[in-house]
């Protein structure tokens, strides 16, 4: 009946917030109906975007649509903790979701919230969550100087469009006494998705579809750095996959990275130089693996090859270096000159 339906609907929309896991069981009772038709209920509220389910079966959580979407603003004093802010504020909204996620989002949260608070030059810091059906996205923006800027500053860059090169290698800081750099890199890689929009420029990763990729905004410049992180729900990623990825298996540490070779292409610049390949490869002898990705390259020029798979290994023979994602021309460019390299 379309009155008791309402009803139904009403009671648990006022319920849940008091009974998220067991609202079934709840409303069932109070309206003497099968559990079933509680069911039809709660997947009509979710379809009109008014509660939001997380689990499966038994172990089913509900809430209102609104109730965890949050929105935080605060100025950035010598007292601001990331830590804080996170449990006073958000970890139970976070608590009912898988563990693999809880720590994804408690770790990629409290990272780029520190980031903001340390290395922004700001004075302020929003922080909001959005709640969708399967998934939640979570954004933290400052009104500092922008974080490409900063990097291109403190790395003496010549073009802004370096910095996102330089961040998506690892082990890049502007304050190394206070940080390893490994923040935003993890970070980018834990969750589904992830961008930052600063200074003109959006860097985007995509990890489910394992693709990555740099965007030019138009208009007017928005001040600060804007971040985005979105994961889904039933994500199988933990942040052990994410770490054991880039570790060493016996010493654990940091040493492995995956570079997109065409991060490093700026306007119409091609991969033929060895200036170009030298800029691809500052700051990789910190690592001890490196492997270098061809998505999207359709061809290579001696000299740049050469400058990566021979001048700058023959300087660091400790060094592993591998390639993948290479078409038929890349690859014949490579092994040409270096048939001892291995394809990843």
């Amino acid at each position: 009946m379309k009155n008791q339906a309402e009803e139904i609907r009403a009671f648990i929309l006022e319920k849940i917030p008091e009974h998220p896991k067991d609202i079934v069981a709840v409303t069932a009772s109070q309206f003497s109906v099968s559990r079933t038709t509680v069911h039809r209920h709660l997947n009509k509220l979710a379809k009109d975007n008014k509660i939001i389910k997380t689990g499966t079966t038994n172990k089913a959580t509900y809430f209102l649509f609104s109730s965890r979407d949050k929105t935080i603003e605060t100025k950035i004093t010598p007292k601001v903790d990331e830590h804080e802010i996170w449990k006073n504020n958000f970890e139970r909204d976070f608590a009912s979701l898988r563990e693999n996620v809880y720590g994804i989002c408690d770790y990629g949260f409290t990272e780029i919230l520190n980031n903001a608070i340390v290395h922004s030059e700001g004075t302020s810091i929003y922080v909001k969550t959005e709640w969708s059906e399967g998934a939640v996205d979570i954004f933290v923006a400052d009104n500092g100087i922008g974080i490409f800027q900063k990097i291109k500053t403190a790395l003496n860059l010549k073009d802004i469009r370096e910095s996102i090169l330089e961040l998506s290698k690892g082990k890049v800081t502007t304050d190394p006494e206070r940080h390893t750099g490994e923040g935003i890199f993890f970070t980018s890689r834990a969750f589904d998705e992830f961008a930052i929009n600063a200074n003109g420029l959006t860097y985007i990763k995509l990890n489910i579809e394992d693709d990555w990729f740099v965007e030019t905004q138009k208009g007017r410049q928005k001040e600060g750095t804007f971040i985005s992180m979105k994961i889904r729900f039933n994500s199988g990623r933990t942040l052990q996959q994410v770490f054991g990825s880039y570790s060493n298996s016996e010493t654990y540490r940091f040493d492995k990275t995956h570079i997109l070779v065409k991060l490093s292409k700026f306007e119409e610049d091609k991969y033929i130089s060895r200036s170009q390949a030298k800029r691809l490869l500052t700051g990789l002898e910190k690592f001890r693996d490196i492997i270098f990705d061809f998505k999207g390259i359709t061809t290579v020029g001696q000299g740049f090859v050469d400058e990566i798979f021979r001048v700058f290994k023959n300087k660091h023979p400790e060094i592993k270096i591998r390639f993948c994602n290479e078409n038929n021309d890349v690859k014949f460019m490579i092994k040409r000159g270096l048939p001892t390299l291995e394809d990843e």
